[in-house]
């Protein structure tokens, strides 16, 4: 077995690594725009070291972040019927993916039913969290969205619960679909409550967020 082999075992469930096995593998520095929104499509893309951000924006330039994908996950099938890309990709940080050119996805799911079913069943449960993300949107508030995200993305750190500097006040409001000057208004709260520590370059849960706000 490869080192690539290994690496694609190591992140990726057994259909995405199927998967992963029909591309090749490229590298990409930060900042580095993997997919634009509109432009015709002809690859997705399986994440194997890194992490993106998918994004769309309106005519005004307002960025509204959909997700960010680390190891194992994949991006770009939504031009798989020929139509247009329907988000951007960018880079967060350094990013290894295999490419798989849709010819080669086509011709592996003729010939490989088994991994076509695989296949179908892993979008549908990226189709679900999508809409439990986008109820979350439309029902919950922007305090409700800010403590769930909170919630999944933070990471323990010697004991204590911390966001990265990745995650700006600016990044918290493109990904909630909010303002920046709302996101700030709730920091500033929080923190005068002693439930949170934002002046160090990274976010830190001093004690868990309170059920509303």
């Amino acid at each position: 077995m490869t080192n690539t082999e290994s690496a694609i075992d190591e992140v990726c469930t057994k259909p995405i690594a199927d998967l992963a096995r029909l591309g090749s593998v490229q590298s990409y520095p930060p900042k580095t725009m993997l997919v634009c929104e509109r432009d015709a499509g002809h690859s997705l893309f399986v994440v194997l070291d890194g992490r993106v951000r998918i994004f769309t924006e309106n005519q005004d330039g307002r960025r509204f972040v959909l997700g960010a994908y680390g190891p194992g996950t994949l991006f770009g099938e939504g031009a798989l019927d020929g139509g247009p890309r329907t988000a951007s990709v960018e880079a967060i940080s350094g990013v290894t993916c295999a490419v798989v050119q849709y010819s080669n996805l086509k011709s592996h799911i003729a010939a490989d039913p088994a991994f076509a079913m695989a296949l179908v069943t892993e979008l549908i449960a990226r189709s679900r969290s999508a809409m439990t993300r986008m109820k979350g949107l439309a029902l919950d508030s922007v305090y409700q969205r800010l403590r769930a995200l909170i919630e999944a993305e933070s990471i323990e750190q010697n004991g204590v619960r911390t966001l990265g500097p990745e995650w700006s006040q600016q990044e918290i409001a493109n990904r909630l679909g909010s303002s920046r000057d709302m996101i700030t208004k709730i920091f500033r709260e929080l923190t005068k409550g002693g439930y949170l520590d934002a002046a160090r370059g990274a976010i830190r849960v001093l004690k868990p967020l309170p059920k509303g706000w």
